[in-house]
């Protein structure tokens, strides 16, 4: 309920404990100040608040946190004979995965300064076939730099598309974001299309800003605004 101080209480979807945040904080997320998890304060008035939408659901993909369980396919997609050179990647052993993993799990939408992975998981079968990671670039915590990596044996099936758009979706309908942006080479065409194809703008272009295998690589920007994104007539597949 809302009060007359316009803040709105409500009861934590996780420990079960009130709660109050500021009207304006109305369907964003915040974490609770009672057991630290992340949540969405409600917009309709309801007593309990709600839940961080994952995961995400498409016509092939399950879209969710990354777990222990996914060491193996990590490591096997990290173990490509030529893994891709336009995206961060994890850990190359499997140690390495396991740490990454473990101090992984304890990161929530709402801590500050650090990324948040989903894993990209097809739904036959169950086999982790990528992730993206989304990291907020501002105070508010209302835009978002995101990128994504895919087993190359997933590749042109049109699954990235399919987890990109879920992605904005996840972004701008269950956290109300202002603002989802995405980088690549300029030389990787096919990110440029996925992008383009999800609907981001090109918004420009830094040129030799990237130092990688012994030469100077031009960094293309692409954003989508959330209007932009309500006025798309783009679903998730």
């Amino acid at each position: 309920m809302i009060t007359e101080e316009n803040f709105i209480d409500f009861k934590c979807p996780h420990c079960g404990e009130l709660v109050s945040f500021p009207q304006a904080s109305a369907g964003f997320a915040q974490a609770c100040p009672n057991c630290t998890q992340s949540l969405i304060v409600p917009e309709d008035g309801s007593e309990v608040g709600w839940q961080i939408p994952l995961p995400i659901t498409t016509a092939r993909l399950v879209i969710r946190r990354l777990e222990g369980r996914d060491w193996k396919d990590l490591l096997e997609l990290v173990s490509d004979e030529d893994p891709s050179r336009y995206v961060h990647t994890l850990p190359l052993d499997e140690e390495g995965i396991l740490h990454w993993l473990e101090a992984d799990a304890h990161v929530k939408i709402t801590t500050p300064d650090q990324m948040l992975h989903l894993g990209i998981e097809v739904q036959k079968g169950g086999k982790l076939i990528g992730y993206m990671r989304l990291q907020f670039t501002d105070p508010q915590r209302l835009q978002v730099h995101f990128s994504l990596f895919l087993d190359r044996k997933f590749q042109r099936q049109g699954f990235a598309q399919e987890a990109v758009v879920a992605l904005l979706t996840f972004c701008f309908e269950g956290l109300k974001l202002h603002r989802a942006a995405a980088s690549c080479d300029n030389k990787n065409t096919a990110a440029c299309r996925l992008l383009e194809k999800a609907g981001l703008k090109r918004e420009g272009e830094f040129v030799k800003d990237t130092w990688s295998d012994g030469e100077w690589l031009n960094t293309v920007w692409y954003a989508l605004l959330e209007e932009d994104f309500a006025k798309s007539e783009s679903p998730v597949t």
